[in-house]
C-alpha cells in the first residue's frame, strides 16, 4: 500500500505537490460518446412519441457532444504525438479517421438541425427526421468501430 507521502511528496517549501499529472484525453473521451448516445436515444423517443421535447433534448445533446469533440480530439492528438511519437499503426489511423469523421458528421447534423428545426411537419421534414436519425446511427457505428483502450505506462 502506498503512503500519502509517496503520492503527495512535500516540497522544500513545506507545501504538498501532486506527483501525477491529469491526462485530459482519458477524462474527456467519454463525454461525447455519452452525449451522442443520449442524442440518439432522445431522437428515437421523438420519432416514437412525436413529442417535440425529445427532439429538443436530442439537439442540445448533439451540440454538447459536438463542442466537446474538439478538445477531445485535440487532447488525443497531443497524447498520440507525445507518448506514441506519432506512430502510424492501424489502431491510431482508425482513431484519427474516425474522430475527424465524427467531428464532420457532428457539425453537419448541428447545422442541419439548426436550419431545419423539427417543429415544422411537412413531408420533406419528416424525411429530415430520418436522415438526422440515420446520421446519429452512423455516428454510433463509427464510435463502436474505434476500440478505445490503449494500456500504457506513463512515468512523469
Amino acid at each position: 500500500m502506498m503512503s500519502s507521502s509517496t503520492l503527495f511528496p512535500a516540497s522544500p517549501s513545506g507545501s504538498t505537490k501532486i506527483k501525477y499529472k491529469i491526462h485530459w484525453h482519458v477524462l474527456l473521451v467519454h463525454f461525447p460518446i455519452a452525449s451522442f448516445l443520449g442524442s440518439f436515444t432522445f431522437m428515437s423517443l421523438h420519432l416514437l412519441t412525436r413529442n417535440s421535447c425529445f427532439a429538443l433534448a436530442a439537439y442540445i445533446s448533439l451540440i454538447a457532444g459536438a463542442i466537446v469533440m474538439l478538445p477531445t480530439t485535440a487532447t488525443g492528438w497531443i497524447t498520440w504525438k507525445k507518448y506514441y511519437k506519432g506512430s502510424m499503426g492501424k489502431l491510431f489511423l482508425n482513431k484519427i479517421r474516425i474522430s475527424f469523421g465524427m467531428i464532420a458528421l457532428s457539425i453537419i447534423l448541428v447545422i442541419y438541425q439548426t436550419v431545419f428545426p423539427f417543429d415544422f411537419l411537412d413531408v420533406w421534414h419528416r424525411l429530415g427526421h430520418y436522415l438526422y436519425f440515420g446520421g446519429l446511427n452512423l455516428w454510433l457505428v463509427m464510435s463502436r468501430n474505434c476500440p478505445g483502450m490503449i494500456i500504457y505506462s506513463m512515468r512523469l
